[in-house]
Formats: structure tokens, C-alpha cells, sequence
């Protein structure tokens, strides 16, 4: 796993910063409400539960999905800054995943991705909440009333072509992606998460 890490972190820093031609601009402040709500465990929400979710907010009018315009720049700016973080701790052993977390699935690969970000192991349950309501870690999952794609129901989809071409196949892309939305639009998982809980997309 750390031979694969350092191979994967040194092509993406070769990639990024060759790719980096504009300053980045500084995050969005999170509009984060006061009090802060937990993401239910994962155990007590069952497959009906996510569908009821979508089917919820779908009949208010909201679709989900990652809907502000955060420009290519700040996306790069942040899978850059992850790129060197990588390679500076590229010695460092892996962090086992949790319990809960079925190893090789999409939610393994989100949880070390979101280590390697940057974002602390506390962000996790925001961040499981939050892809486990948009699209049920699904790389496959198309929004049938929107043009919103994949693990972080990017809106539309082809916003992830920054990160790579396979933005339609590769789990990998599609949560690299969407870290750096979350990290330039709201700063954290949780705030993203509470905003979700607001308004039922982020």
C-alpha cells in the first residue's frame, strides 16, 4: 500500500503542478449553522433509508449534489497542495481504516484519500454521511433529474474532468475532486455536511 501511495502521490504532484498555470483564491468561508448534526451511524441506515433521503429531497425541489461553481484553479490548488503532503509523508505507514469499513471497497479509498487531504480522521463521519446520502459511495450513481454524477454527485458530472478523463469510471478521480470542492468551498467535511442538512445539497 505505501509503494502504491507514493506512486500514486508522485504522479499526481508531476500532473498538478504541471497543470497549475493560475493562483488559486482563497476558500469560500463554510456557512456552517450554530449547532452541529451528527451523521447517524452507518450501521442504523439501511439502503432504504438513503433511497427515502434522495426521494425526500427530490420532492422539495433540491437534487443534491455538489452544486456551487468553484473554478478549475482552486480544485488544482488543492490536489496540489495534497500531492506534497503526500510526498513529504511518504514514508509514513498507512492509517488502518475503520472497523466498519470494508477494505478495497470505494469507502476504504475515501477514507485514506481524506487522510492523505489533509482533513483529520474526526472528518470522517461527516464525510461518509454526506457521499453515503448523495449517492451510497456509488461511482456509478446518476441523478435521473439532474446532470449530477458519481461518489460526490458532482453537478454537473463533467466538473471532475479536471482531475482526470476517467471522471465517469474512476472512483479515484471522483473523490479527489470532491475533497478539493470540499475543502475550497466549505473548509471541512462537517461544514459541508451541515450545509447538506440545511438545504439537502452542498
Amino acid at each position: 500500500m505505501g509503494g502504491m501511495r507514493l506512486g500514486l502521490g508522485a504522479a499526481l504532484f508531476a500532473v498538478v503542478l504541471s497543470a497549475c498555470t493560475a493562483p488559486a483564491q482563497a476558500p469560500a468561508e463554510p456557512s456552517a449553522a450554530p449547532s452541529v448534526t451528527e451523521p447517524q451511524d452507518r450501521a442504523e441506515r439501511t439502503e432504504r433509508d438513503v433511497r427515502g433521503d434522495r426521494k425526500d429531497r427530490m420532492s422539495r425541489g433540491n437534487e443534491g449534489g455538489a452544486r456551487f461553481d468553484v473554478p478549475d484553479a482552486v480544485i488544482l490548488e488543492q490536489l496540489r497542495r495534497t500531492a506534497e503532503r503526500i510526498a513529504q509523508n511518504y514514508t509514513a505507514p498507512p492509517t488502518p481504516t475503520p472497523a466498519d469499513v470494508d477494505p478495497g471497497t470505494n469507502r476504504a479509498l475515501g477514507y485514506q484519500l481524506m487522510l492523505d487531504f489533509g482533513f483529520p480522521e474526526d472528518q470522517w463521519r461527516f464525510l461518509d454521511a454526506l457521499w453515503h446520502r448523495e449517492s451510497g459511495w456509488n461511482h456509478l450513481a446518476d441523478n435521473p433529474t439532474s446532470s449530477a454524477y458519481g461518489i460526490p454527485q458532482s453537478l454537473p458530472g463533467t466538473k471532475m474532468a479536471v482531475v482526470g478523463p476517467d471522471w465517469r469510471t474512476n472512483p479515484e478521480t471522483q473523490i479527489r475532486w470532491g475533497l478539493a470542492y470540499i475543502a475550497a468551498r466549505y473548509g471541512s467535511p462537517e461544514a459541508a455536511w451541515q450545509h447538506s442538512e440545511r438545504v439537502g445539497w452542498y
